[in-house]
This record gives C-alpha cells, structure tokens and sequence, in this order.
C-alpha cells in the first residue's frame, strides 16, 4: 500500500479527535426503556423482558412475564424500604421448539426459564399432566436443530448424559439406543422411526428426542434426529416464606411467583445489591443512578436492546447493553436513531449512528494506585465502532482485542509447572493438547501468552511468561507476583500493545498456577477514517473532535424474522409477527467495516502500567484446596469444549 495515501486520510481526524476534551451526550432513549434508572421525580421504576435482557424472552412464541419493580420513598434516603422491591413472575403455555412434542408449562423464575407441567392432552412428551409451582425444573435443552449420528455415534447432552446409537435396523426401521451419565449406562430401548425416545425420572420426562428416520448413502447408514428436550433432574423447591438472598417468597400460586425484600436496602454509593441471580448496581456518583443487570451478562457477550416498534425508535447505552455504559459517570459511547421509518422500511440515510469519544482511566495497574505515568494525565481516548472498542493511534485507530477491567469474569487463570519439574510432561491421559508449563492463552491475531514455569519457592513469588506470535517467541519475561508486564512492539513507545497484571501465585502439590488480571491488548491493524468512508451499511457524515456520524447508504427493510447486520457485532433482529418489532442485537453474522488496515507505530503515550507496582499485595499463602479447584475447571474445560449443544 502507498504510504503517502494510507496517511492522507487520516490525520485531520486524529488531530482534532485528539485536541479536544470529551463532552457528555445527551440520552436519545426514552425513559421507560432503560434498564438504567435515574429516579428524580419518578419514585418507581419497572424492569421487563422489553428493557432488561436479563429477564428470559423468546422470540418466537413472544413468552417472559418476569419483572422488578422498585419503590422509594424519597430520593434524599438513598434507601429501598422493606417491600420496596418486589419481583414478579407468570407461569405460561408454550409450544416445544420441535413442534410435535406439544406443549409444555414454562416460568422464568429469576433469568433462569423453568418446567412447571404439562397442559392435560397438550404433550407428545408425558403422559402426565398438571401444572406445579413449587417444584420448578430448569430447562436444559429445547432445540428442533437436526442431527445425523451413525451407528456406534452418540449425541452429548447437557448435565453429563450421552445417548449412543447402538444399533441401526434399516430394513425395520428401528434403533436401538443407549443413555449414560458419566460413562455408566442407566437406560437402552429401541425405537422406532417417527417415535420419540423418552427418559423419565419419578414419573417425569427429563429427557425426549424424537427418532425422525434413518438414512442411506452409499454403505453408511445414519439416524436422522430433528428434536431434543431435557429438563434437570433436580427441582428447585419454592414456597411461601422461602429466602434468596434479601428477598422473601410471598405467594405461590397457580400462575405465578412474587417476591419482596424482608429488609431495607441502602443504595450507597458504589454498592452492588445481590437479588438472587439478579444485581442492582448503584453508581459511585452524587447522582443517584441504579441499573439492574445479571450476572453471567458479563461473561455471555451476547445482548438485546429494548424491543422497538413504531413507537421505540432511538437506542444508546441506557436501553441498550451492546453500547457500551459507564454507570458512575454517566457516559455512554454510541446511539442508535431511526429518524425516518416507513411501514418496515428504512430508506437511506434515515438511521443515524453516532459514536462518542470517551476518555478512560486504563484498569491495566494505574486505574487501582492513583499512579500515572511521567508526562501524561493516565488516561487514553477510545470510541466504539458496531459495539468493538478501539483507541487512537497517531495515524489511525485500533481495536482493543482485550480491555479487562476489575470484574470476577475479566480474570485468566493459567497452569504451569515448577522449574525442578521432571517427568511426564502430560497432564493426564486424554488431555493430549495440554502439557506442563505450555498453559497458553490466545490473546487475537495469532498472538499466545504462555506461562513457562513458576517459582512458589521465592519471595514475591514469579512465573516465567513468553510471548509469542504464529508459534514465533517474541518475548520472555520473569515476573513477579504484584507487577504489570508490558510488551511494545519494535520500535514503538507511549502505549504498550500489551499490559498484563500478575494478580496471584498459587501453589499446588503437583501443580501451580498464575491469575492474570487487568489485561490491555491492543490489535496490530489500524482503522482510519474520513467522511464518506463506509462502514457496514453506513457512510461517514459527519467527523467532530468528539463525536462521528454514520447514516445508512442504502434503504434497510425490516422483514419479519430478518436479522439484519448494520455494522461489525450491532444487528437488527426482527421478530416473526405480524406486528413490528424489532431491536438492536449483538447477536448474528457480522459484516467487517470496509476499512483500510496497516501496521503502524505508536507514538501518543496513553496509558502505561509502572513494573514493580502493586495494587494489592501479592498472595503468597498455599491455597487450601487448590488441586481440587483446578481438577474441577480442567474437567468443567473438557466438559464444555465436548458438548456439542446446549
């Protein structure tokens, strides 16, 4: 690529973008669809399945009764009195995701979607019929996906069951199948085509899966099976008094659960509020802001904004997880705004996206001293393209492949061996792939970090780390526990690509292990940017030292049960009804912006991580019960990388 013309389209924008000082946006969402609230006036505010999505909602059949409710009695207590939170949930009639099963009682009982029975003669599935309330199966799998399994194949299920093809009779049309859990068979029938194989425990179906036909090519002969269902095996018992976390059960009844804190809650600054599954997170600000989340939300990366019609017609990080949101500040990073809607039509340029510049505090070791590095506030400027963060280089822009901050899912664990380690370099049998002082994490773009040993013996205790990239060894560190490693490409300066935090050393009998947190890694390629450049659907419009606008280049229809991708990980999904509605998802195939890449130098010092400064003092002491915590990830890794649906 010419040099000359890869610079010329860039710099007027990373100057300017860079010269100025961040300015708060103004919130384009309506209030009532935020999961974030800042009460005011407003006493009470509601959470459902349309703007929290966290409460279970399934598309298809428009199911979900779930909601939170909160009530103050004046916003100068900063406190929720007793039942002033009440949580609600409705038991409805669903039909199975493969059809022919019928239909099923479902309620979601805090984000999680439970079986409560069968509507009498609705089930292909049971032959039991009623609807119970107070024992609640969890549903594991619901799926009309199709499989073909030969003889002597098996299908993994959920909870550690496996179901063999023993035996294919083509002439008759029958097969004969086996079910195990963890190696040891518990049940075999034969079945014939077009009839369902079902399991039951006490009575109750936990497993179905129907035996469609069997098929023939060349000398292979197969079993075609187009529907699963299970549900757990163990209830989840709820009755009236019942307590989870600061929330008591209030009524149980036919149609439905509620809920209500025993005690009041103080919403002091900073503070997170466990309610089962569910959190409400106060803001560290003299505002009082409240939003609710859940908490696998942060490990899933998968979200939905509130569901749009004609009358939802504007998203940003309030009514929209995918953007992203900083409750203490207030800040969020992108807008969505359709300005002109036609029936289910879009035309050309009537969908703005904006994308704000924030500057941030990097987590990477300077955000938890107070420390900065010489010359520069600390900080660095990022903004947000389709939901991907990415942050200034001198001549471009480029994506943050990882930015950790402080959360229990934003930690990396690797194993790795002793230096006087001598023997068998493999784990256990069966684990082939793994091997002592190899633990690797795949950090993007062909780049590992490897731990190579670690030394419980000496005093911080350390790991040796190597870096590398398409199996070449770009680097190799020992560091000590309490300290940030940081690796800078040749010939650059200021921003490190990668920054790394030696949180913790564990000792083991037979193995060690390190704890990485607060990781910075920062991609090769550089995106620039001028207007008129296109991005997924989008021509740049405007270019402003805080802000960006893309409108949409070409007429968008919003086709019922259509998944529309505008731009990188943001998407439209359109449910299948004939009503409108529609949201923003971070869910479906991704369109790449059409950019133009490069390497590059950095050259504008952002953040740096000072090595030998701790933010915390290092963990030292033998971890009780190590082994047994590692045993349980290494076989929770096995069982998760083996399951083949959920």
């Amino acid at each position: 690529m010419d040099k000359g013309f890869g610079f010329a389209l860039v710099p007027i924008f990373v100057i300017v973008f860079l010269a100025f000082g961040a300015q708060a946006a103004a919130p384009v969402s309506p209030p009532d669809s935020r999961f974030v609230w800042e009460p005011g006036e407003n006493l009470t505010f509601t959470w459902t399945n349309e703007n929290f999505d966290g409460f279970y909602y399934d598309a298809q059949t428009r199911t979900g009764k779930e909601s939170l409710t909160i009530k103050l009695n004046k916003i100068e207590d900063r406190s929720i009195p007793d039942g002033g939170i009440v949580y609600s949930t409705k038991v409805e009639t669903t039909t199975a995701r493969y059809r022919p099963f019928g239909e099923y009682a479902v309620i979601w009982f805090m984000g999680g979607k439970y079986l409560t029975g069968f509507p009498e003669g609705k089930s292909n599935i049971s032959a039991w019929s009623g609807i119970n309330l107070n024992r609640l199966q969890y549903i594991l799998i619901d799926d009309d996906t199709s499989y073909a399994l030969i003889e002597g194949s098996n299908l993994t299920l959920d909870g550690s069951y496996v179901l063999e093809v023993r035996d294919v009779d083509a002439a008759g049309s029958r097969v004969t199948l086996s079910l195990m859990r963890e190696g040891i068979g518990i049940d075999t029938k034969t079945v014939d085509t077009g009839k369902n194989y079902i399991y039951e425990i006490r009575g109750r179906p936990v497993i179905a899966v129907h035996i469609d036909s069997i098929l023939k090519e060349n000398e292979t002969v197969s079993v075609a099976i187009n529907g699963i269902f299970q549900a757990s095996e163990q209830y989840t018992l709820v009755n009236d008094g019942d307590i989870f976390e600061r929330m008591k059960i209030t009524k149980v009844s036919d149609t439905g659960i509620t809920m209500s804190n025993f005690l009041p809650v103080d919403l002091k600054r900073g503070s997170i509020i466990d309610i089962g599954e569910l959190e409400l997170k106060v803001a560290d600000s003299n505002t009082l802001r409240v939003h609710l989340y859940k908490k696998w939300l942060y490990a899933k990366g998968e979200h939905r904004g509130a569901t749009g019609g004609n009358n939802l017609t504007a998203w940003d990080g309030l009514n929209y997880a995918g953007f992203s949101y900083d409750a203490d500040s207030g800040d969020y990073s992108e807008s969505l705004v359709i300005t002109n809607l036609t029936g289910g039509r879009i035309p050309e340029g009537g969908l703005t996206y904006t994308s704000y510049r924030l500057r941030n505090v990097p987590h990477a070791v300077t955000n938890m001293t107070g420390k900065k590095p010489d010359g520069t506030d600390g900080s660095y400027v990022t903004f947000s393209l389709g939901g991907k963060k990415y942050t200034a280089r001198n001549n471009g822009f480029a994506e943050l492949l990882i930015a950790h901050g402080d959360s229990i899912y934003e930690k990396k664990v690797l194993l790795g061996r002793p230096p006087w380690f001598e023997g068998d370099d493999k784990l256990a049998p069966g684990l082939d792939t793994f091997k002592w002082g190899m633990d690797t994490w795949e950090l993007g773009e062909g780049y590992t970090l490897a731990v190579k040993s670690i030394d419980t013996m000496s005093d911080p205790r350390k790991a040796q780390l190597v870096l590398s990239r398409n199996g070449v060894e770009l680097d190799e560190v020992w560091l000590s526990s309490g300290n940030a490693y940081r690796y800078f490409r040749p010939g650059e300066n200021g921003t490190p690509k990668l920054i790394t935090y030696l949180d913790s050393v564990f000792a083991g009998a037979t193995v060690d292990a390190i704890q990485l947190r607060y990781t910075w890694f920062v991609s090769d390629n550089v995106t620039r940017i001028k207007e008129g450049k296109r991005f997924g659907v989008f021509n740049v419009t405007v270019v402003e030292p805080d802000r960006m606008i893309l409108k949409n280049r070409v007429p968008i229809e919003l086709k019922a049960g259509s998944s529309i991708n505008l731009l990188g990980n943001l998407s439209f999904f359109v449910e299948n009804s004939d009503e409108l509605r529609f949201y923003p998802t971070s869910v479906g195939t991704q369109v790449m912006p059409e950019e133009v890449t490069g390497n590059a130098v950095w050259e504008t010092p952002d953040a740096t991580a000072p090595v030998g400064t701790s933010p915390v003092a290092a963990q030292t002491e033998r971890a009780a019960g190590f082994e047994v915590i590692i045993s349980i990830a290494i076989i929770l890794a096995m069982y998760i990388t083996g399951r083949k649906i959920r």
